[in-house]
């Protein structure tokens, strides 16, 4: 619908303030709400218009949540959702083959074959090296963590 279009007049002060394309899109806004389109927004329709729209956000929300897609969401996936760090740990410790909370060079090393990353064992060392900030030849998860923040990988 256009503004000449409107079933309501545009007072002349809008006209004059507000430039035309600006207008139409509040016209159309406006007319979208008035459902019955009797020129005024009532509070039923303004209601339902926004819990349309709410409901809209919410279900893209719990649809980013469902990570699995199968209209559901189960407890891991809320958790993932609730605990940002939940997915970077749980993927530490898939990466922890002797699950003993440490990554050492020899696991780095497996995992970059394993994934055919192009890294010789001389660079996996020296990302160990860097991330081990205790020097201790393995990477606890709070370095682990670090890493990630430093280096963006995952």
């Amino acid at each position: 619908m256009s503004i000449g279009e409107s079933k309501f007049a545009i007072p002349a002060d809008v006209k004059a303030l507000i430039p035309e394309a600006k207008q139409a899109a509040i016209v159309q806004a406006f007319t979208e709400m008035d459902s019955n389109q009797d020129g005024k927004i009532e509070l039923d329709e303004y209601l339902d218009f926004s819990l349309a729209k709410e409901k809209e956000r919410l279900m893209q929300t719990f649809n980013g949540v469902d990570a699995d897609g199968d209209g559901c969401i189960e407890f891991e996936e809320f958790v993932a959702a609730t605990e940002p760090n939940f997915r970077i740990l749980k993927k530490f410790q898939e990466l922890d083959l002797d699950q003993n909370g440490l990554l050492s060079v020899d696991e780095a090393i497996a995992i970059a074959h394993q994934l055919v990353l192009p890294l010789s064992s001389q660079q996996v060392q020296a990302i160990i090296t860097k991330a081990d900030h205790d020097g201790d030849g393995q990477v606890t998860y709070y370095e682990y963590l670090g890493a990630i923040a430093h280096i963006g990988f995952q």
